[in-house]
C-alpha cells in the first residue's frame, strides 16, 4: 500500500509530511479509514476467508475471523464534494454563452468573489496569451496598486507582500507567516479559483493542468527542490476573448468590487 500526502495542490513525500507535522507541534500519527478505499462488499468475513484460502494469505484469514467474532458494520457509501472529485480543468461547459453581453450582464449582477475572479481572468487573458492563475492575480494586484484604484485595506492584498522595488508577490506560509495571511488562504485565491470554475462552465476559457517542481524562490534548499505542485494555465476561447474585449470598463468593475471588501487588521498585523 502506498500512502500519499497532499498540502492543497502540492504533493508531499512521507518525510516531508512528517517534518511539517512535527514542526507544527502535531503528533505525526494519521488515521486512515480503509472503508474509503475498498469495495464495501469486501467487508465480509466469509468473502475474506475465501480470498485468504485462494491466496494463502494468513493475515486475511485472521482478519476474517476477527470480523466474524467482533462483527463489523458495513460502511455506507460516502458522498464527496464536487471540488474533491473533479478538478477545475476537468469541468465541462454546461452553459452556452451566445453573446458577450450575456456573460457581462450576469457577472455585473452576481455577488460574491467568483464574479471578481472571473473578471480578473478575462482581463488577464484578453490579449490571447496563456497565463497561470497565480500570474493573473499577481498582475491584477500590482495593477490596482500602481493605479491606486483600490483601498489600501482591500482584501485583495491579503496573501501578498511587497518587495524592495515596490512589487507585490504572493506570500507563502512560514514560521512568521500565519496560514490565514498566506496566498492559498486568501480571498484572492478563493476568487480566482471560483472564477475559473465559472468560466469553464460557461465555455469561456480553456485550462491545462501541469505539474511544476521546485519553488519560486531563487535560493532553494533540498526540500524546496523536491516540492511538486499543480499549476493551471488558462487561455481564452474565441467567445471568452470577445467578452473581454467587449467589456470596456472591466478594470473599474474589478477595482470597485475589491475596494468594497475591506480586510481586518488582524489578517496582516503579524
Amino acid at each position: 500500500m502506498k500512502v500519499k500526502f497532499r498540502l492543497g495542490d502540492t504533493t508531499l513525500g512521507n518525510s516531508e509530511a512528517t517534518a511539517l507535522l512535527n514542526a507544527a507541534g502535531k503528533e505525526a500519527a494519521i488515521t486512515i479509514d480503509i472503508a474509503e478505499h475498498v469495495d464495501p462488499s469486501m467487508i465480509d468475513a466469509k468473502k475474506l476467508f475465501s480470498i485468504s484460502v485462494a491466496t494463502k494469505n494468513t493475515t486475511l484469514a485472521s482478519l476474517a475471523a476477527r470480523f466474524a467474532i467482533e462483527g463489523v458494520e458495513t460502511p455506507r457509501k460516502r458522498q464527496y464534494r464536487r471540488t474533491d472529485a473533479k478538478r477545475i480543468s476537468h469541468i465541462k461547459p454546461s452553459v452556452v454563452i451566445e453573446q458577450p453581453t450575456q456573460a457581462i450582464d450576469s457577472l455585473l449582477t452576481m455577488g460574491g468573489l467568483k464574479a471578481i475572479g472571473a473578471a480578473m481572468i478575462l482581463e488577464g487573458i484578453s490579449d490571447g496569451h496563456t497565463r497561470t492563475l497565480r500570474q493573473i492575480t499577481t498582475l491584477c494586484v500590482n495593477g490596482m496598486a500602481y493605479r491606486s484604484s483600490v483601498s489600501p485595506d482591500s482584501q485583495c492584498f491579503v496573501g501578498f507582500v511587497k518587495d524592495g522595488d515596490g512589487h507585490y508577490h504572493t506570500l507563502n506560509q512560514g514560521p512568521n507567516v500565519p496560514r490565514n495571511a498566506c496566498y492559498h488562504a486568501s480571498p484572492m485565491y478563493t476568487s480566482i479559483r471560483d472564477g475559473a470554475a465559472l468560466l469553464k462552465e460557461w465555455g469561456l476559457v480553456e485550462m491545462k493542468e501541469t505539474i511544476e517542481f521546485g519553488s519560486n524562490d531563487k535560493e532553494l534548499d533540498e526540500g524546496s527542490k523536491r516540492l511538486q505542485r499543480t499549476v493551471y494555465a488558462v487561455s481564452p476561447t474565441a467567445m471568452g476573448q470577445k467578452v473581454a474585449k467587449h467589456w470596456g470598463d472591466i478594470s473599474d468593475f474589478i477595482s470597485h468590487r475589491w475596494s468594497s471588501r475591506i480586510r481586518e487588521k488582524k489578517l496582516y498585523a503579524f
